[in-house]
């Protein structure tokens, strides 16, 4: 595990410690201590001022039992955020629904369109009610639990990060190109700074940072989660790198989708500090 503790930005380039939220990495592709699971999936439990809260479920129990293992109670989380309807993100949520009575859902109601990659199903699984009340469909900025905001709205500031090609979704009875109207993402706010808590990206890291600069209009400290630049071109990469070090943010903790050789391009080319997420991974923000 990794503890990481939380700084924020202050005047004159200094930075002071606060301990104020904490993330811990439930699932996602790499896992390096024993009693631990990994998958191609990714999921986040987030604590604030005595509440927990889970950010997408993986795509099976798993996350139960890491979650277990690291000192979780599943039943006890109180709400849970769905990043957009992909399986990696949405697989373990018919399990949640069953052994958490009580926490409400938040997500787009797109996220529960069926979705394909290509010709393969990779949407919710069939057997979700679309219409559980625990449901909740957000379509505006909400504080879901103490200072940690899910912001539902990415604008396109910068067109060219895009991470949409191959994915389709069936709206109206016809299959159409997915805009990925359903992704979100989360803001964790100090006085000071912000961290953004993302998933995949597909509507582009650069556009959910700015939107979030925009939004908040605080400093970036950290940026956390999956950037979906695996197969992109390093040129693309850099100009991702190049946008951060121009806003300064402070750090990127990635993983899943972002791949090996970009996480190490953005080690290399990345002005401030950059960690590599597994599961069982704790960060104090």
């Amino acid at each position: 595990m990794v503890w990481l503790h939380g700084i924020t930005n202050v005047k004159n380039n200094l930075f002071i410690y606060q301990q104020f939220m904490k993330l811990t990495v439930i699932v996602e592709n790499h896992v390096s201590k024993s009693g631990l699971g990994a998958e191609h999936g990714l999921s986040f439990i987030i604590e604030s001022n005595g509440k927990k809260m889970m950010f997408d479920t993986g795509q099976s129990k798993l996350y139960a039992r890491n979650a277990k293992a690291l000192g979780y109670d599943i039943a006890a989380i109180d709400a849970l955020v769905i990043s957009h309807g992909h399986y990696d993100h949405v697989g373990g949520l018919p399990h949640f629904i069953e052994n958490n009575n009580q926490a409400p859902v938040y997500l787009k109601k797109e996220a529960l369109w069926p979705k394909f990659h290509d010709e393969r199903y990779i949407g919710v699984k069939q057997t979700i009610n679309a219409f559980n009340p625990r449901f909740k469909h957000v379509e505006n900025m909400l504080e879901v639990i103490d200072n940690v905001f899910i912001v539902t709205n990415i604008d396109a500031y910068f067109p060219d990060d895009s991470h949409k090609k191959g994915f389709f979704v069936k709206e109206n009875n016809s299959i159409v190109a997915d805009n990925f109207a359903d992704e979100l993402f989360l803001v964790l706010k100090t006085e000071n700074a912000i961290s953004i808590v993302s998933s995949c990206s597909h509507n582009g890291i650069t556009n959910i940072v700015e939107t979030a600069r925009k939004t908040f209009n605080l400093p970036v400290y950290a940026v956390i989660g999956g950037f979906h630049i695996k197969n992109d071109t390093s040129s693309n990469v850099d100009k991702m790198i190049n946008y951060f070090n121009l806003v300064g943010v402070r750090s990127v903790f990635t993983g899943h989708c972002t791949g090996i050789e970009k996480f190490v391009q953005f080690q290399t080319n990345f002005k401030g500090q950059t960690f590599y997420l597994e599961t069982g991974t704790k960060l104090d923000l």
